[in-house]
């Protein structure tokens, strides 16, 4: 999967931007705060996926524009496509949406259509953060490559929120204890379906991770991925069934509902769920060191492309926003030797921070616009 051509003006500080891209390499060059990470953020919002830098939809539109429209054409490996996002000030939807000439106001369209890989110095808070973190980075990745499961992560969401609140209204007398039940058939089986996602896709995750890290330190530490789920399940056993997974969180919810009305939420579940990750034996999150973090957060991303580039046979678009100036020249050369078969842009101040030969374009990003080098 490669973009061909993209355009963008009124997205934030972007103003009438215009480029073909490299099928392979493409350095973004510029001074801070000249537009480089809102390229990138354009080209993220084709996915449909929220920002991964955490800006809101509300303030994609820039400060003085009344308007703003990205257009990109790529190919995915098999046709031509094209996809057209736009907003106008003081419009009460959402942005408009096109694929290929159809409008469509859902962002899942998107998500099933363009895939991107995205990693960026926030994103070493997968290892750092909550576990939240890693239930999301689960999740999307997964999704990714069934596009179709999204909706049961979204179910098992609204599941939840709506037994919370069916205990707060037991607590408030509204309805009995025995009504809050009512909500865990349903939420058992969307649980049982989000384990078996997590915990597939963590067993692929997990021998791939341990060689990647392997190759950044030479051999010299090992880095163990393994899921950790409110029922126990382990990577080496074999796949329980839905049923039997559905019937112990049922059990499970019931077991704890009095725990759960005295909390005031439900406290056992898949919103539980963590994605560990050790070296040589110690957890990553409380005793790596920062280049420890950095390369476990790095391998995860790459295993994340690799992944699907392995299931769709088709490469996802990689975006590397301030990355490489922070990494040595043995973890840039993995870098770039891992995703050389990938569509790439990556965004640099300065084109000497990227110690690597390389082929491909150069382009420089100044106040919202961008210039072929």
């Amino acid at each position: 999967m490669h973009i061909t051509d993209f355009s963008a003006d009124g997205f934030r500080n972007l103003r009438q931007v215009h480029f073909q891209p490299d099928e392979k390499l493409n350095l973004i060059i510029g001074d801070n705060a000249q537009g480089k990470t809102n390229l990138l953020d354009a080209l993220w919002m084709m996915t449909g996926c929220k920002n991964f830098h955490g800006v809101k939809e509300r303030h994609y539109l820039g400060f003085d524009a009344d308007f703003f429209r990205c257009q990109m054409q790529f190919f995915d490996g098999r046709r031509q496509q094209e996809i057209i996002c736009s907003l106008e000030r003081g419009q009460q939807k959402k942005k408009k949406i096109s694929v290929n000439g159809v409008e469509n106001q859902k962002a899942n369209t998107l998500f099933e259509t363009f895939h991107c890989v995205a990693f960026s110095p926030a994103d070493l808070d997968i290892i750092t953060g909550n576990p939240d973190k890693r239930r999301s980075f689960m999740d999307l990745c997964a999704c990714q490559l069934h596009p179709g499961r999204v909706q049961h992560v979204s179910r098992v969401n609204l599941l939840l929120a709506q037994r919370n609140a069916g205990i707060q209204d037991a607590l408030k007398h509204k309805i009995t204890k025995q009504d809050v039940l009512l909500w865990d058939e349903q939420l058992s089986q969307e649980a049982a379906y989000l384990t078996l996602m997590r915990l597939n896709y963590s067993r692929s995750l997990a021998p791939l991770c341990g060689r990647l890290y392997g190759v950044i330190t030479g051999g010299k530490e090992r880095l163990h991925v393994s899921y950790k789920n409110a029922l126990g399940l382990s990577e080496g056993l074999p796949d329980p069934s839905m049923a039997m997974l559905a019937e112990q969180y049922r059990k499970m919810l019931a077991g704890h509902l009095e725990e759960d009305l005295r909390l005031g939420y439900t406290q056992k579940g898949v919103q539980r769920d963590d994605l560990l990750l050790t070296i040589d034996g110690r957890s990553v999150q409380q005793f790596g060191s920062q280049g420890q973090k950095k390369s476990a957060a790095l391998v995860l991303k790459l295993a994340q492309a690799h992944l699907y580039n392995q299931k769709l046979q088709r490469s996802p678009v990689v975006l590397l926003d301030d990355v490489m100036g922070e990494l040595d020249e043995r973890r840039q050369k993995f870098l770039y030797d891992t995703v050389s078969d990938m569509q790439v842009f990556i965004t640099l101040c300065h084109a000497s921070s990227l110690r690597l030969e390389q082929t491909g374009k150069i382009f420089r990003m100044q106040n919202g616009n961008l210039i072929n080098l």
